[in-house]
């Protein structure tokens, strides 16, 4: 029988300590390196869109995707809605035995999604950003924004982090809860994203801008950049400057490719190449391809979400849940 894990079942988990930031860390890098060691498959997004025409940022559509981990004989696939309602989604990830076919658990992946974008991030920080990086920017304060702090602090020790968003209002939210979640760590409201991004080591950009939020110029030698808010063609939240000062990591080629506008747009302008991605973010897990080169180097993730990412984390909830009692048992 397949367990059913809500999103009440993932808070208490969290609140009652028996998953931590840095367990959903441990459990995406590791399907990550499964990947980076020719171990796992991705079926790369499927969008259907309630009208028949080519999928635009807001468009009603049906987005699927899959993915197989050898290794640690897991399967699943993520699939939902978007858009139906303004802002609005609605995920499940099914998780099944690699070894048996037996489907293991259903997750609600709105709830989920939070943990696996944050936990995704930090570990493209981890291995791209500087080792003495301490001072971040966070551009961007909606709700993923507290996963990828949440998750970026536990790969590096942060010093300071400066926020920046449109909305003032929710800006100072946010700054009030990241305060009060990482005491150690000082936490500012920036006047805008370039004063934010303008002394930071590492730069997420999490936003749902169709324009660029970060420009190149802004960046300095030896900063890590993780875009990870757009995946549609015509969107990007870095320029073609940020992109082309960079050296460049994604999650899975024939979808960055496919869909991330922080490669297309330039690709289109010629101001890249195809060959300005240096490699997948497993493949600088597992050391097949080299991560960071220098100090000074930049670096940038460009992330646009993959099935791949919640296989391991899946099967971490599901156990745990199992352990503690949590969730609904489903009929065969």
């Amino acid at each position: 029988m397949a367990l059913h894990v809500g999103p009440r079942d993932l808070e208490q988990l969290f609140g009652e300590g028996h998953v931590t930031p840095a367990d959903c860390v441990a459990a995406v890098e590791a399907s990550f390196r499964e990947h980076g060691e020719g171990a796992a498959s991705i079926v790369p997004r499927h969008i259907l869109t309630a009208d028949g025409g080519p999928p635009a940022p807001r468009s009603r559509a049906l987005k699927l995707s899959a993915s197989y981990l050898r290794t640690s004989r897991l399967m699943g696939a993520s699939i939902y809605s978007t858009h139906f309602r303004p802002g609005d989604v609605d995920m499940w990830i099914t998780l099944f035995s690699g070894e048996t076919g037996r489907m293991l658990g259903v997750l609600n992946g709105k709830a989920l999604s939070l943990w696996k974008t944050g936990a995704t991030a930090a570990v493209a920080a981890r291995h791209l950003a500087r080792l003495d990086a301490r001072r971040a920017a966070l551009i961007g304060t909606g709700h993923y924004a507290r996963t990828q702090l949440q998750c970026l602090a536990t790969v590096r020790d942060l010093a300071h982090v400066a926020c920046y968003s449109r909305d003032r209002a929710r800006l100072q939210a946010f700054v009030a809860w990241a305060a009060a979640e990482l005491p150690g760590t000082s936490v500012i409201a920036a006047d805008s994203a370039h004063a934010a991004v303008r002394d930071a080591d590492i730069v997420v950009t999490i936003t749902t801008s169709r324009t660029p939020v970060v420009e190149g110029a802004w960046l300095a030698p030896g900063t890590h950049c993780n875009a990870m808010g757009q995946h549609a063609p015509e969107t990007r939240e870095l320029d073609g400057a940020a992109i082309a000062r960079a050296r460049v990591i994604v999650d899975a080629r024939e979808q960055a490719f496919a869909e991330k506008g922080e490669l297309l747009i330039p690709l289109a302008a010629g101001e890249i190449d195809a060959a300005h991605v240096a490699g997948e973010l497993g493949e600088v897990v597992a050391g097949r391809v080299a991560g960071r080169r220098s100090e000074e180097e930049i670096t940038v993730f460009c992330s646009g979400g993959t099935a791949l990412e919640y296989m391991g984390l899946c099967a971490l909830f599901v156990e745990r849940a199992q352990a503690v009692g949590l969730g609904q048992m489903l009929d065969d």
